[in-house]
């Protein structure tokens, strides 16, 4: 999880309401035998185009002329006439953390791509704001947003640390969580520290320690960094279950909106797949999920418990719908030193890989991609050949020399356009940052995606038109910068409309292991499909964004808008 992103592509209230109510009902029903005709149908599979599809059950029947496709329809078919709109494979989001998402959409956000309030900048209007959501929500225990703030990390583009007394005042009888953009901290108030056990005494944990902010005197700014999160976290009251389902649906749905059908989520565990899972039993599922073990920037141990939940969690969730073998580790923070040792980081993911399971790497420097690398090659060579799509999450700054293990090593790159571009690491300067073009012409395995929440809104539309033009939108200043980075453009690094879908579509599916029945629309895979309003490759890359999802279709259902 890194930075935010303010990308110019606004969701009517009235029209979530709608897709709310049309997934309702979409999910109560039996999927009936569907027809797509006079349609610019990309499929994806040889750059092949259709003109119409075949849905029966839930699986794309047929796929080809309106002649062809039609000779498959019974007299209970219902037969669409697209009007020429592009229909293109469900996206998957490759990089996600829907939990936090749902709760921002919850919560109060103060970091849109209609809006940016920080205390820094807007102080009074920051705390009204709060005021005005506590009033709202007199029921809630502790309140919970979503805002940029000062980190105090010492990092270039940071700021100093937030003060505490700011949220005391907005919320003096509450305890008050406000997550940072990034994910990589989070910043309370007194009730939620004196919750926590956050006090002026040093925390017994080193590693949670280190990471709380504190001012001269040695008190606690309300700031937690990285690893200090979880000690919040472990100290907040369970959220009832019909509570968090109903945060869950409106997530789900808010990326359906966007045409998501499919998303890997990288942090997590068990609780969130049994979440997943009570949706699934009633219907009310609408995003195909790959669960990711990890925790913000907390190491793994193999300890006994930990290998438990995880054979557990394969053991009980590998269907179309859930599954639950991907083990991710965070190579440094935002920003940190790296958290492993090469030796400690090869040694837990090669037994890891003895056991069958997949392993992804966060890493922002090039030093933590290196690693990654460099352990990834380690495992191969100790446990010996298998497919394992090995995947680094970022993969903004490399070495030069690392460029090409990628295709060499078959390791995944899972990018995100939202994030481009504000140059490379300092340690890489002979790389641009974000070399997507320089990884496709090695051969590498190139995915997008949104890490949403840091990114808002989660639009592969607009991560389409980010990956081409190279630039973000909506950023404070005339220059384009971000993090008070230039930004560096490099448009030798830009791919084309095709190339960008592609990572959202047919090499996303190949990333988790499931090209057998998703990223194309080919007979006999998963009819999950995105009908837009106009061909995406046809149009100038600053329309790309602009382009409307008029309906997604997961299973053969329409989850999210409706059918010409």
């Amino acid at each position: 999880m890194v930075r935010k992103s303010k990308a110019d592509y606004r969701k009517k209230p009235a029209l979530m309401a709608l897709a709310l109510g049309m997934v309702a009902g979409a999910t109560t029903a039996h999927a009936s035998d569907l027809v797509l005709t006079n349609g610019r149908i990309y499929t994806a599979a040889g750059g092949q185009w259709a003109q119409a599809i075949a849905i029966t059950g839930g699986t794309i029947e047929k796929v080809g002329s309106n002649v062809e496709v039609l000779k498959t329809k019974t007299a209970a078919t219902r037969v669409v006439d697209l009007k020429g709109k592009m229909v293109v494979p469900g996206f998957t989001d490759d990089h996600t953390h829907i939990w936090f998402g749902s709760l921002a959409l919850d919560g109060f956000n103060f970091s849109t791509e209609n809006e940016e309030i920080t205390p820094e900048k807007n102080r009074a209007v920051f705390i009204a704001r709060i005021k005005a959501y506590a009033k709202a929500h007199p029921a809630y225990a502790v309140l919970i947003g979503r805002a940029d703030f000062g980190r105090g990390t010492g990092a270039k583009w940071d700021l100093p640390a937030a003060d505490k007394a700011i949220l005391d005042e907005a919320s003096p009888d509450r305890p008050l969580v406000v997550h940072n953009t990034s994910e990589h901290a989070l910043w309370v108030n007194s009730k939620a520290l004196a919750l926590a056990g956050i006090g002026d005494k040093p925390l017994p944990d080193p590693v949670e320690e280190k990471y709380v902010v504190r001012d001269a005197a040695g008190h606690p700014t309300g700031v937690l960094n990285e690893a200090a999160q979880e000690v919040m976290e472990r100290a907040l009251p369970p959220m009832p279950i019909e509570e968090k389902d109903r945060i869950l649906r409106v997530g789900l749905h808010y990326m359906n909106s966007f045409g998501i059908t499919s998303a890997a989520i990288l942090t997590g565990g068990l609780d969130d797949l049994k979440a997943f899972d009570a949706l699934r039993k009633r219907g009310e599922l609408t995003v195909r999920v790959r669960q990711g073990f990890a925790a913000v920037a907390v190491n793994h141990h193999l300890t006994p418990a930990f290998l438990a939940d995880l054979e557990t969690a394969r053991a009980t969730w590998h269907d179309d719908w859930i599954s639950a073998n991907l083990v991710k580790f965070f190579m440094d923070g935002y920003p940190t030193a790296p958290l492993y040792t090469p030796e400690q980081y090869t040694t837990i993911i090669a037994e890891l890989d003895k056991r069958g399971f997949s392993v992804t790497s966060h890493a922002l420097t090039p030093a933590g991609a290196k690693m990654a690398l460099d352990g990834y090659q380690a495992v191969e060579q100790a446990n010996g050949p298998r497919d394992r799509r090995f995947r680094v999450e970022h993969g903004d700054s490399l070495y030069a020399a690392d460029l090409p293990r990628f295709a060499r090593l078959g390791v995944v790159v899972s990018s995100q356009p939202a994030f481009c571009c504000g140059g490379a690491d300092s340690e890489a300067v002979e790389v641009p940052g974000n070399p997507w073009n320089s990884l496709l012409k090695s051969g590498a395995k190139l995915v997008f995606s949104s890490d949403w929440p840091c990114s808002w809104p989660p639009s592969p539309l607009a991560g389409i038109q980010q990956a081409v033009e190279r630039r973000q939108y909506n950023i404070d200043n005339a220059s384009g910068s971000r993090d008070g980075l230039p930004n560096d453009g490099h448009p030798e690094e830009a791919v084309t409309a095709e190339q960008a879908l592609l990572a959202y579509t047919r090499t996303a599916a190949w990333a988790n292991g499931t090209e057998g029945k998703l990223g194309t629309l080919e007979a006999g895979k998963l009819a999950d499909l995105v009908v837009l309003s106009r061909d995406i490759l046809a149009i100038p890359a600053d329309q790309i964004g602009k382009t409307n999802v008029e309906a997604t279709v997961v299973g053969g259902r329409v989850v999210y808008g409706q059918l010409p």
